[in-house]
Formats: C-alpha cells, structure tokens, sequence
C-alpha cells in the first residue's frame, strides 16, 4: 500500500523508515506468495496491474478491519 500511496518503491522506503531494496524484496516475495504480479515495473515506477488494483482494494479493507479491532480491543481494556 505504501508503493501505491507514495508513488514508488523508494518513496515507500522512505515512509516505512526502510531502504528501497527491502521494500522491492517485500513486494516481490509477496507476489511469489500470492502467485500474483502487483506490480509492472517495465517503466521508470512501478505501476499496479489490473489484478494489484484489485487486491489493494481488499489489503486496504483488511488493514481497516485490523485497525477497528484495536481500538474495540482498546476500548474494551479500558472497561467500556
């Protein structure tokens, strides 16, 4: 999300206090995980394919959802 976010690997690896080459690695083993290329990274930056839009869509959803259960989590270990 961040490569999205920030245009790039290197902008990515700015905001998450890392160097581009971790960023890539990531993105790259997760496409090796998922069996599926996020990125085309033919041009200067990379750019999302068709089916990287679409699973960016659920990773947002997902990250939203984590988001939410820890501040119900929160809520509930301060007693309301």
């Amino acid at each position: 999300m961040a490569a999205v976010d920030e245009g790039s690997f290197s902008g990515a690896a700015r905001k998450l206090n890392r160097v581009q080459s971790a960023v890539s690695g990531w993105v790259g083993s997760l496409e090796d995980q998922i069996g599926v290329v996020l990125f085309d990274r033919s041009g200067r930056f990379p750019k999302l394919t068709a089916q990287g839009a679409l699973l960016l869509t659920d990773a947002r959803n997902i990250v939203s959802g984590v988001d939410t259960l820890k501040a119900r989590a929160k809520l509930m270990a301060s007693g309301l």
